[in-house]
């Protein structure tokens, strides 16, 4: 799995944590909650940060996400998310962050890091917290290929 990151064209990846609230209007988190949560923040943050690109065109930011749960029980991911080249820094925290709070499952605690180093991967792909790697991969939400 390292080698799948690595050879992934990131050019300006971003090292993201998003946590998930445990319950939200009668529903608790479980891994499906949380990958239609992942899915309407991706498809916020895309419209947000390619505008109309995404719908008409397919256009996509490159991003590997996997599902973890924390000793509390919540759920939370840890993600490589491409910044778009023209996008500064500062500009893609806050919109993350905002449209990760939009979504209903969005809970305030955000972790967002530029230009990870290689123990930003290693971490994302730590056996702790997970019930397998292969599992905790959130290949729905993955995006693999830049388009």
């Amino acid at each position: 799995m390292a080698r799948l990151i690595s050879s992934m064209s990131f050019r300006a990846p971003a090292a993201v944590t998003l946590t998930m609230k445990k319950r939200h209007g009668g529903r608790s988190a479980d891994d499906i909650v949380a990958s239609e949560t992942f899915r309407h923040f991706r498809n916020r943050l895309e419209q947000s940060l390619l505008g109309s690109a995404a719908k008409r065109h397919g256009k996509h930011l490159l991003m590997i996400v996997v599902l973890e749960t924390s000793a509390d029980n919540r759920l939370h991911y840890h993600c490589i998310i491409d910044r778009p080249y023209y996008c500064t820094f500062g500009r893609f925290d806050a919109v993350v962050r905002e449209e990760w709070l939009k979504t209903d499952f969005g809970y305030r605690q955000v972790d967002i890091q530029d230009e990870p180093d290689e123990g930003w991967t290693n971490y994302l792909l730590k056996q702790r917290q997970k019930r397998s790697l292969f599992d905790s991969i959130d290949w729905a939400n993955c995006q693999l290929i830049a388009e």
